[in-house]
């Protein structure tokens, strides 16, 4: 069964090359076949998030508004998402070949010492605009060899650790600002087809330049712990890192050209680019093609919770938009400036408390963009709440300790996700959020 992964992933991906709506439909069909089969391989968390959606849906079917147009949608958007996941994912295919960025460190922190954590923030989030979490594994992993090759002291691997991963982590979340592979931009475009990645990327390099300003005095000075005081000749980049930065600058580049000069979005040239791009370079290394769908079905087969809490948030966030009454929201918001800031700053506000009670961002994100659509459809501009929603997701990446990003590197620091999102990123949060808060009005 777990073949019916790449071929829901292959039927989404032709659907958007052809817009061919039954294609979108049947991709979602075969996956919830799948996940019916495979319900006891999903972690807790996806359960509980199933059993409120199902709960959800049941009440809509008996509500009486339910119809097969709006089951279709509800099918095409969980394919949509599941399909961004898995398509973007399958980069781990190459993340085994990427093992030689020992240096990577080395290389960063042989620059100016004053420009270490701008430094390592736009280089994690070059990385990570194309291998997503993957990111996270490689920066730990290549840290951990560099700290015991280093001669460093206790206090400096203990500082340094901690400035590398928060700024890492940082790095990471500048990918919904800025990238159009994020599926904060994923979402939102979807959800709002007026909107696109170019008329969010203004208002995305403010929010990004603020929070590189803030950061940077907090965490320069842990990085600089790790900096080697010796002389001698700056080393050169070696080739497998110069590879990746380039290639995913040129990756980049290549989704915007698309988006530019096909119907597609940026999120959807991304979701078509990657796939091809991996296949490729597996072939060209000489991977015959049953093997390389032997490690696309396991790849995606391992990406099985990611893409349930993906597609399951569409439906979620169809649904609720359904059944909420948006014509009395209307009425009660209005659609004035100051109305559309308290609009976009309560669902800023929302996904990043939402997230501190263990509701992914995803999820948050996904319900207040289905109803963002619904007031679109009302004739009420919805730029401001978008922005406002997309600097509150990046905020909520850093501050939830439930996310795997505050996961993973607890792990690989020994401490506890809270420690992760309050100790280290709490501050920093709290002196972010009134300078983004403003950031949507400049929409």
């Amino acid at each position: 069964m777990t073949a019916l992964l790449p071929l829901a992933l292959f039927c989404e991906l032709l659907a958007l090359a052809t817009r061919t709506r039954p294609l979108s439909v049947a991709s979602g069909v075969l996956l919830s076949l799948f996940f019916v089969w495979h319900w006891r391989s999903l972690l807790p968390y996806p359960r509980r998030l199933a059993l409120v959606t199902l709960g959800l849906l049941g009440y809509w079917l008996l509500s009486g508004a339910a119809s097969w147009e709006q089951g279709q949608r509800l099918l095409a958007a969980a394919a949509y998402y599941g399909a961004f996941v898995g398509a973007l994912g399958l980069m781990h295919c190459l993340a085994e070949r990427l093992r030689p960025l020992g240096e990577l460190h080395r290389r960063l922190l042989a620059g100016p010492p004053a420009l270490l954590y701008p430094s390592y923030l736009l280089s994690t989030l070059t990385i990570s605009s194309i291998l997503s979490f993957g990111m996270l594994t490689l920066v730990c992993g290549s840290l951990e060899r560099h700290l015991q090759h280093g001669g460093y002291s206790e206090t400096q691997r203990r500082e340094g650790r901690r400035g590398v991963m928060v700024t890492a982590l940082r790095g990471f979340a500048l990918v919904p600002l800025l990238t159009p592979t994020s599926v904060a931009v994923a979402i939102l475009t979807r959800e709002l087809p007026g909107l696109s990645w170019q008329a969010l990327l203004p208002f995305g390099l403010l929010a990004a330049l603020l929070l590189l300003l803030i950061g940077w005095p907090l965490e320069n000075r842990r990085l600089r712990q790790l900096r080697r005081t010796e002389s001698g000749d700056t080393p050169t980049p070696p080739q497998s890192l110069r590879s990746l930065l380039l290639g995913s600058l040129l990756g980049i580049a290549l989704i915007a050209l698309l988006a530019a000069f096909t119907p597609l979005s940026a999120t959807q040239a991304a979701m078509l680019l990657v796939p091809l791009v991996v296949v490729g370079l597996l072939r060209a290394q000489g991977e015959g093609f049953g093997a390389i769908h032997i490690q696309v079905r396991d790849t995606l087969a391992g990406m099985r919770n990611e893409t349930f809490i993906f597609a399951c948030s569409a439906v979620l966030g169809g649904l609720v938009a359904a059944l909420v009454p948006v014509d009395v929201l209307v009425v009660h918001v209005g659609t004035s400036p100051l109305a559309l800031f308290g609009l976009g700053s309560a669902g800023m506000l929302a996904v990043i408390a939402l997230a501190l009670l263990g509701v992914a961002p995803i999820i948050s994100l996904s319900l207040c963009a289905a109803l963002l659509a619904r007031l679109a459809a009302q004739g009420v501009t919805v730029m401001q709440p978008a922005v406002a929603l997309l600097a509150g997701f990046s905020l909520a990446m850093l501050l939830s300790p439930y996310g795997p990003s505050a996961l993973m590197l607890a792990r690989h620091a020994g401490l506890s996700p809270w420690r992760i999102a309050f100790g280290w990123n709490g501050r920093f949060v709290l002196l972010a959020l009134g300078p983004l808060l403003l950031v949507p009005l400049l929409a």
